[in-house]
């Protein structure tokens, strides 16, 4: 049997607009009287439950649990408003194993999550919700409004709101656990208890409310998955060491073709002089060239040692698989508490609080160290990020590690000694010449292990408020909250490269410092006493506060013909500071990015209004319209109080409009507009770092545009830094990574945004729907430019450079090194840093999606099997119109229908189609079956609209399929399930995100079954 809830709900979909998902069965929550007053999301006008008029996806509380989901975004990233971004299952995410909502892909920072329509405490600098913070076991229900809300909420719900409201005047006692794992590996286990209590005081006018849970994640790496286990993307540094050749001081070819062949290598496979690694016995391997003759040779490691060749490539050439040991499921330990309690002493006051308390931990793992860190001369002024050798020239720059000639190890091998000495040019970035100059090696640490980070955020808040009826048909609202978040960092697997040069300079290569010392040439044993001079732990403590104050009156501010009018009043007050504490972890440090100390402060001073104004009523016809109005006034600050800068105050309106016309009591049309200015956020305004994405080489010998584009393609890519001699040979790595660095910009203007809406709700022949059309578009959006972006505008995939001018300021940031583009710099008339070439968040262009979202619901009574029985099912669709981003000089590119892939953001694939359907069959009210059938739309690669007329593999559509089991008898409700009960494998496609394919999007752990047990009485 459907519940009171349900069946209000139902009914509220088409009087109300709100999309409901699938029912819960044996549900004993009561709903509120029909002709109740209460909120419903997007309003903070009272009116009856039936007569609201925002449209609103809503789920219920049970539902976020029944699939035994351990965290609240598991379940809203099934919905189709919502683009899953950064999960459970994103690797080293940047919000480190929070838990956030995106909605419509336009980034978690661009929506808003409330708890009964309040501000929950931040946990990040762009000052996003981390989910985790929320009492499932409290949760009522769930209101999701796409489309914009800024003039209702604040600014930041450009996107829109996800408004958590929780269980009100709690009476009893619900106990809950559940149990889930994968099948048949039973590798991914994950378990979660929680109880809630809580009853009504002195004679019902007060009523006091805890809730308590524990939850915990198994984490996997992604050798657990086959799919996952080998990298899809490929690097240059190698845990065998390599050569870097130098074009103005070369290794002999020659020479090269002596060793090789005295090695047996035939001839058509002699490796070049930029191609050389190190066995661990001394010798030399060539590292090959991807779809050349010139394969691995001469390699000396066993497959399945800690040399681990990526099976994907080898032996076509080596790169190292340093996927096979991160994280595909990163691991959680959660407890958290949450109580609310109110006192009503009269109509005019009513005295509420409320306190939450979380602390979890959770973990990422990268591969060894890679080391990329720079080195200048002792002499140098340079920043103390960079190591200082006097190998190096002065006033010059080199990243990896220089050896010199004198170091015993290298003196050990003959071939490398015989190699370093055929050297008689000089390089302008190393002292001495020839065969004295130093040896320049790449290097990645398997000594020092995993990077891993070790998390624990502890997020507190409190608040009081009072509430009441100031005058009959007038109430008020005022609140005070304060939250800190403090999240702890312990990083290891870090490399202090000053100390490792130390290590590779001392006469004895270190052995005096150090058991052993340091041996680069191959895989070689490192002590633990070698392990303790290098290795850097690095603590770090990042510190949240906020406050906010608010206050509001609602009431009817006179009579119209056509009903009372209803306005809001209010003001809001918040407060950010931000401290990032990088502790001892500073210098020319290896692994995990070094940072400088952050201390800052946002504040924003808002006062809101609202509007409904009832135009028309037709009683017996049930026609009605009426026309809501919203504004809000925000005044917002920043003062970066580390470096003294303190910003300019900004006054920005937001204001916006909805329109309802009921013509007949089956069918409502409405329709909004919103406008919103959301100012820059901390991190935006300060923050950065470095990052490797994933890039597409145009110089390739093998790409489209060398085949198409003849001499002038080969033109510009010697000019763009692809050798002469190699030009017509080269072809890059596949899943090439290139470095950048972002920085924030405290020069950002806020940006802006505008959403419509238009769409209908209907109720006729027991079916229930709704469908919706969205239009969003930001502008001045705050974003740092897309690398590939600005590599496919340098080579003329755009109408930005049709004559493939080398002069062009997008080739102008290209930096390559034997031959392949290692990093990107951005020129100051692209909005670079003048001093750095950092790529700054810049306000640029915009962004704007449009799409559809469809609701379908029915209940059919099978009154043949049962008096109650029936079957219910509900559909939620979206289609997707277009995804356009207008980037850099004005380049529009439409990401519709498109996967993402590593470097362009978690959560930016965007397929056309997302659709989820719920059919339950009820048998009786103690015995349900549940389904529910997910689907996702086929796409294409997200590069293959950036670089036209170049081949790129997509996912193809992807269905999954849940089903439950639920029984209860009296008290208590068990149900058993199973997720992905078909053990659908994620889509494979290149170039992806992660482990092959886009792990927020699709699910890498397979087949999941669970058993929930819930007692409530």
């Amino acid at each position: 049997m459907v519940s009171n809830v349900r069946r209000h709900l139902l009914t509220s979909t088409l009087l109300i607009g709100t999309v409901v998902a699938t029912p819960a069965f044996a549900q004993t929550e009561e709903a509120p009287a029909e002709g109740e007053a209460i909120v419903i999301t997007g309003s903070r006008i009272l009116r009856p439950n039936l007569e609201a008029n925002s449209p609103v996806t809503t789920v219920t509380g049970l539902e976020t649990t029944q699939n035994a989901d351990v965290t609240l975004d598991t379940f809203l990233n099934t919905l189709p408003q919502v683009n899953p971004a950064g999960t459970t299952t994103s690797n080293n995410p940047g919000n480190g194993g929070q838990s956030n909502i995106d909605l419509r892909g336009l980034g978690a920072n661009r929506n808003l999550v409330l708890v009964d329509g309040r501000r929950p405490m931040v946990s990040a600098s762009n000052q996003t919700v981390d989910l985790n913070t929320i009492p499932q076991g409290l949760i009522e229900r769930i209101d999701v409004l796409t489309g914009g809300a800024g003039a209702a909420y604040g600014a930041d719900a450009i996107a829109g709101v996800v408004n958590i409201i929780l269980k009100d005047d709690f009476e009893g006692v619900d106990l809950r656990a559940n149990y889930s794992n994968s099948m048949p590996q039973t590798d991914a286990r994950e378990y979660q208890i929680s109880g809630t209590i809580g009853g009504n005081f002195a004679e019902d006018r007060g009523n006091f409310a805890l809730s308590v849970e524990y939850a915990e994640r198994q984490g996997l790496i992604k050798a657990q998955r086959p799919f996952a286990a080998q990298a899809t993307s490929t690097t240059g540094s190698f845990p065998t060491g390599s050569l870097v050749n130098s074009a103005s001081n070369p290794y002999s070819q020659t020479t090269v073709n002596s060793i090789f062949t005295a090695y047996g290598v035939p001839t058509a496979q002699l490796p070049l002089t930029n191609q050389l690694a190190f066995n661990s016995d001394g010798t030399l391997f060539g590292v090959g060239t991807f779809n050349n003759p010139r394969d691995v040779v001469n390699f000396r490691y066993a497959l399945n040692s800690p040399a681990n060749p990526n099976l994907n490539y080898f032996p076509d050439f080596y790169s190292y698989n340093f996927d096979i040991v991160n994280i595909l499921v990163l691991p959680l330990e959660r407890y958290s508490a949450f109580t609310r309690g109110n006192y009503k002493v009269n109509d005019s006051f009513e005295f509420f609080v409320q306190g939450a308390y979380t602390n979890y931990k959770s973990a990422t793992a990268l591969a060894p160290t890679p080391v990329s860190t720079g080195i200048v001369n002792t002499t140098s002024t340079a920043s103390g990020l960079n190591a200082r050798s006097p190998l190096v020239a002065p006033g010059q720059r080199i990243t990896g590690f220089v050896v010199p000639v004198t170091n015993p190890f290298l003196q050990a091998s003959p071939d490398l000694v015989a190699l370093v000495n055929s050297r008689t040019g000089d390089d302008p970035l190393l002292t001495g010449s020839g065969a004295a100059e130093g040896v320049r090696i790449g290097y990645r640490f398997l000594g020092t292990g995993l990077r891993e980070q070790q998390l624990e955020n502890e997020v507190i808040q409190g608040l009081a408020g009072l509430r009441g009826e100031i005058a009959p048909n007038w109430r008020y609202e005022a609140y005070y909250s304060w939250g800190k978040t403090v999240i702890d960092q312990r990083a290891t697997g870090n490399v202090n490269v000053q100390r490792v040069q130390q290590l590779l300079e001392a006469p004895d290569g270190g052995v005096s410092l150090c058991a052993g010392g340091f041996n680069p040439f191959g895989i070689q044993p490192f002590s633990q006493a070698c392990v303790d001079f290098v290795d850097e732990v690095g603590v770090t403590k990042t510190t949240f506060t906020q406050k906010i104050a608010q206050a509001y009156i609602t009431g009817q501010l006179a009579e119209l013909p056509a009903g009372p009018l209803s306005v809001v009043f209010g003001a809001e007050k918040r407060d950010f500071r931000y401290e990032f504490d990088p502790g001892a972890l500073f210098g020319p440090i290896a692994g995990f990015n070094t940072s400088t100390p952050d201390l800052g402060t946002n504040s924003f001073l808002d006062f809101f209004g609202e509007a409904s104004i009832p135009i028309l009523k037709d009683a017996p016809l049930a026609e009605s319209l009426e026309l809501t109005l919203t504004a809000r006034h925000s005044k917002s600050d920043f003062n970066d109080i580390q470096n003294g800068v303190d910003g300019s105050p900004s006054n920005d309106w937001s204001y916006g409009g909805t329109l309802t016309w009921s013509p007949v009591r089956e069918l409502r049309f409405r329709a909004s507009y919103q406008h919103s200015v959301r100012a820059p956020n901390f991190g935006e305004l300060f923050s950065g770092g470095g990052s490797f994405p994933q890039i597409f080489d145009p110089c390739s010998n093998n790409s489209n545009f060398r085949a198409t584009r003849g001499a002038a393609a080969a033109t510009i890519c010697q000019a763009t830094g692809v050798s002469a001699g190699t030009i017509n040979t080269f072809v890059a790595t596949p899943g090439a990574q290139a470095f950048i660095t972002v920085t924030g910009n405290p020069n950002l203007k806020p940006e802006k945004s505008d959403a419509f809406t238009a769409g209908f709700v209907f109720n006729a022949l027991g079916f229930t729907g709704s469908i919706d059309y969205y239009n969003i578009k930001v502008s001045d959006t705050i974003f740092s430019p897309d690398v590939n972006e600005i590599i496919a505008s340098c080579y003329g995939y755009n109408d930005i450079n049709p004559s493939l001018s080398a002069t062009n300021p997008y080739c102008g940031g290209l930096f390559r090194s034997n031959n392949n583009i290692a990093a990107i710099f951005l020129p100051p008339s692209l909005g670079g840093d003048p001093a750095t070439g950092y790529f700054q968040a810049v306000n640029q262009g915009s962004v704007k999606t449009s799409g559809i979202d469809f609701q379908l619901g029915y209940n059919l009574p099978t009154e043949f099997v049962g008096p109650e029985s029936s079957i219910s099912f509900n559909l939620l669709l979206n289609y997707l119109f277009d995804f356009k981003v207008t980037g850099l000089g004005g380049l529009q590119t439409d990401y519709a229908g498109t996967a993402s892939y590593f470097g362009a953001g978690l959560g930016t694939s965007f397929p056309e189609w997302k659709g989820t359907m719920n059919v339950g069959f009820n048998l009786n009210k103690a015995f349900s079956l549940q389904s529910r059938v997910r689907y996702i739309d086929a796409m294409e690669n997200r590069a293959a609209r950036q670089y036209i007329g170049e081949t790129f593999t997509g996912p193809g559509s992807v269905w999954y399929f849940d089903f439950a089991l639920q029984g209860q008898v009296e008290n208590m409700t068990l149900r058993l399930g199973l997720n992905n009960a078909f053990d659908r494998k994620p889509p494979t496609y290149a170039p992806n995100v992660q482990s092959g394919t886009d792990p927020s999007t699709y699910d890498v752990i397979g087949r999941r079954f669970y058993v929930s047990a819930r007692l409530k009485f």
